[in-house]
């Protein structure tokens, strides 16, 4: 059995394992590692900062509860987001703010915020990367504005982004190269620097 000692090299999948088995300390340390990446999601999603912290509280209390019930996972990741996107979204369904966050679409929410542009373009001042990625963006669907960030920002699997999209897997490949296509032409024609930059599919 791998020890907690050092727990960087300790991958997700056994950290899970020990926390199932009740261990606090392989609790916390997925928390740390994951606390972040969930922050950010939620942030894209509704930007209502209190409902996602206490989301976020709610998920990891919900799992420390059930933790000798709750199945092994492939990818811990995965199942986080994936169950975090769940709760939000009922959250936000009891609050009434449906009608304004989802323009008629529960899956369809999400916007971009100023740290996914900053990852972008690192060479640029802040000035250049807010005003010239917000017009790139704006030009992507919402759907497609979560397909890149689970796919290039979480580096969830095609699958796993279907799964949590609830779609098929070829649909997201469409998504994704359509949204790569169009921000490469917008970047393309509003910062030449960026012209050579690509994402890899």
């Amino acid at each position: 059995m791998q020890s907690l000692q050092n727990p960087g090299t300790v991958d997700d999948s056994a950290m899970w394992e020990r926390f199932k088995e009740g261990n606090e300390l392989a609790f916390t340390i997925i928390y740390k590692r994951h606390v972040q990446r969930l922050y950010n999601y939620g942030m894209h999603t509704c930007r209502d900062k209190d409902l996602v912290l206490d989301c976020i509280q709610e998920l990891f209390a919900r799992l420390w509860d059930r933790r000798e019930t709750v199945s092994s996972v492939g990818s811990v990741t995965f199942y986080l987001i994936k169950s975090f996107r769940r709760l939000l979204l009922s959250k936000i369904i009891a609050r009434k703010k449906l009608s304004t966050l989802l323009a008629g679409n529960a899956l369809a929410v999400f916007e971009f915020m100023p740290s996914v542009e900053e990852s972008i373009i690192d060479n640029e001042s802040r000035k250049i990367r807010s005003e010239s990625l917000e017009k790139c963006i704006k030009a992507l669907s919402r759907r497609q504005r979560e397909a890149i960030f689970l796919k290039f920002f979480n580096e969830l699997s095609y699958h796993e982004v279907a799964v949590i999209m609830d779609l098929r897997v070829d649909s997201v490949y469409n998504l994704i190269s359509k949204a790569i296509d169009i921000l490469r032409r917008k970047l393309k024609s509003a910062l030449p620097v960026l012209a050579a930059a690509s994402f890899c599919i």
